[in-house]
């Protein structure tokens, strides 16, 4: 039987306790036959060079003009109160010094390359799904592969596969919007396709060149996809196999992050003259932290209810673009939560204790964001030795999953290890995959994966529930039932998300 697994996790600044620095190896003005490198040689910086975030004390955006003839406003996001500015100039320091002498200039940011992070696969071939039978619609929901799902809250109204009584029961998320923030969804895709209302991308391949994806709102990596399913997977009849937590939310599809070529053996990173196919075919996800921003600025726009965060950075408050960053990410989070948006956000897959205060994790300790991390599954308890087979146990938080108090997370299914099934019990999370590109896997419908991303988009679609059945109800209230609902586990330090109990908190 072929298994493997996946652990995907977007992570664009790492700023390292050395405070290394320096440009990357790339043209200060992209073409479209390179694709930028997303580390310098000693796997540190992340700067885009040229584009800058430039943040103003008192919102007031520049009527017209720039500080420079070679500099433009390629972005302005007045609910933020700060713009994209970019220039062909090589010259940072003297960029840097210019920009930030303007009149109402709070401070000035380097933009940012977004980098996707994944574990080891096993095997070499996907997961494919189940035999449909008589009855093709949501047959992985009534499998074991649907777990996850029902772990999270997604069961009742009498559905099979699950309790005949339960959320479900009390509304599926009819009328609640649901943007997922990620490399896009597969539009076609029937379990993607009833409820998305918004097809859109920030990718702007003139500022981001990839030989491996054209920029339009199509998932061309499979993640985005994988993500959008889980919190809001179509149910019934015409519709795919898994089914997410809010089967009737409105799905609004905002593309941030592209599929970029990843180095293989034998073949030099960034280079698209050699090997292009198999670059591709390995390719993460990448993009800019501005389309990021601009995301959210977008789901804003768009009136969504939730925002789903499956990206991340662990960021270093002791170096100056660091704490920049905490305070920009600050105010636009704040901004969507006064806007009556619930945020929620992944806390990463590198198994760090931030606990110290020093390194933080954003956007998830961003203000008034809902940070989660990953749990197991109670019917294949964690088990990384080799040849482990499915066994009950408790409910932990999964080996890859960052931690720590002072995030304050609360705990949702990304699964673990053991995978020992393609149809029967397992520690990964089934989901949604896109047909023109599901990971390294080629083109599937449906992929097994793990990760705080599958986490994030679960909770996402328990918050669409509470929106639904309580509409009355604030973005600050919805993460209040979330929290006080939980439920404390021995077991585990960060309560596990209870939607049943959230439905009917105070």
């Amino acid at each position: 039987m072929l298994r493997f697994a996946y652990a995907i996790f977007a992570t664009p600044l790492i700023l390292a306790a050395c405070g290394c620095g320096g440009a990357f190896q790339t043209s200060a003005t992209p073409n479209a036959t390179a694709t930028p490198l997303l580390r310098d040689a000693n796997g540190v910086s992340n700067i885009v060079p040229g584009r800058y975030i430039v943040v103003y004390r008192d919102g007031s955006l520049p009527a017209s003009g720039t500080a420079r003839a070679d500099i433009q406003i390629v972005q302005s996001m007045t609910l933020f109160g700060l713009t994209v500015q970019q220039t062909t100039s090589t010259d940072d320091a003297a960029t840097l010094a210019l920009l930030s002498a303007q009149p109402n200039v709070e401070y000035v940011l380097h933009d940012r390359y977004v980098e996707g992070h994944q574990n080891t696969v096993i095997g070499t071939a996907p997961v494919r799904p189940i035999d449909p039978g008589a009855d093709p619609a949501d047959d992985l929901y009534r499998s074991p592969q649907g777990w996850a799902v029902l772990q999270a809250g997604g069961y009742g109204a009498n559905i099979a596969g699950g309790p005949a009584t339960g959320p479900w029961s009390t509304t599926m998320g009819e009328g609640a919007r649901i943007a997922v923030l990620d490399s896009g969804v597969d539009a076609s895709h029937p379990d993607i396709a009833p409820n998305l209302a918004l097809n859109l991308s920030e990718v702007d391949p003139a500022a981001f060149p990839s030989a491996c994806d054209d920029g339009s709102p199509q998932d061309q990596q499979g993640h985005g996809t994988w993500t959008a399913s889980l919190a809001t997977g179509a149910a019934g009849p015409g519709t795919g196999g898994v089914i997410g937590v809010a089967p009737q939310a409105t799905l609004l599809n905002i593309k941030v992050l592209q599929r970029v070529p990843t180095a293989v053996s034998g073949i030099v990173d960034g280079d698209i003259n050699a090997g292009i196919a198999a670059q591709c075919s390995a390719g993460q996800t990448g993009g800019l932290l501005s389309w990021v921003l601009q995301g959210i600025n977008d789901a804003i726009a768009a009136k969504a209810d939730i925002v789903s965060l499956s990206l991340g950075s662990v960021v270093d408050l002791y170096s100056g673009d660091g704490a920049g960053w905490k305070t920009s990410f600050d105010r636009v989070t704040h901004a969507a939560a006064a806007a009556n948006v619930v945020l929620v956000a992944a806390v990463g897959n590198d198994a760090l204790d931030l606990s110290g205060g020093r390194y933080i994790e954003l956007p998830a300790q961003a203000r008034d964001v809902l940070p989660v991390v990953a749990s197991t599954n109670p019917a294949c308890a964690e088990n990384l030795a080799a040849g482990a087979v499915c066994a009950a146990g408790s409910i932990t938080r999964a080996y890859y999953s960052n931690f720590g108090a002072s995030l304050d997370a609360i705990a949702a299914p990304g699964g673990s290890f053991p995978n020992v099934s393609e149809t029967g019990i397992n520690g990964l999370v089934r989901g949604a995959c896109s047909s023109t590109g599901c990971f390294n896997l080629g083109n599937s419908s449906y992929v097994q994966a793990m990760g705080t991303s599958a986490s994030a988009p679960l909770v996402a679609g328990a918050a669409a529930l509470l929106r639904a059945a309580h509409p009355a109800w604030t973005a600050a209230h919805i993460v209040a039932a979330l929290r006080s609902s939980a439920t404390q586990t021995p077991a585990m330090a960060e309560p596990e998300l209870n939607t049943a109990a959230a439905l009917v908190a105070p």
